[in-house]
């Protein structure tokens, strides 16, 4: 009995560990290309996963499997009545987007576009999920 009982206690313990290193995932859908960081992105389905060995936010396109970045991810407020994703542009004059911040729950990247902004054009969210 008391080898079960260890093996069953072994068994809890590795699957609360592995738990804890899971990575969250969500799929958005982005109308419009844009750039972040130099390289551009097409419009199109891109999943963002928070990787919470390394505390960091990728950006996948699922069109073009080539495209993906990844920054550092910080602690973000973030509460149940807030969407569980929210991508975040800068619009341009010219009708171009820059990708300017991802929070996904909790998470949150540091400002990734820091040009200034030369014209009036509004900001743009993109939300996925609840």
């Amino acid at each position: 009995m008391r080898p079960m009982i260890r093996t069953f206690l072994l068994a809890a313990v590795a699957a609360s560990a592995t738990a804890a290193f899971a990575s969250e995932t969500m799929i958005v859908n982005v109308p419009f290309t844009f750039e972040s960081q130099g390289k551009a992105f097409p419009a199109g389905k891109y999943q963002v996963e928070f990787d919470s060995l390394h505390y960091s936010l990728a950006l996948h396109s699922q069109t073009n499997t080539r495209k993906s970045f990844m920054w550092i991810a910080f602690p973000a407020e973030y509460s149940s009545k807030m969407p569980r994703l929210s991508l975040k542009f800068d619009g341009e004059a010219d009708g171009t987007h820059a990708l300017r911040s991802i929070r996904l729950a909790s998470w949150e990247t540091p400002v990734l576009d820091k040009r200034e902004r030369h014209s009036a054009q509004p900001e743009v969210f993109i939300n996925g999920g609840r």
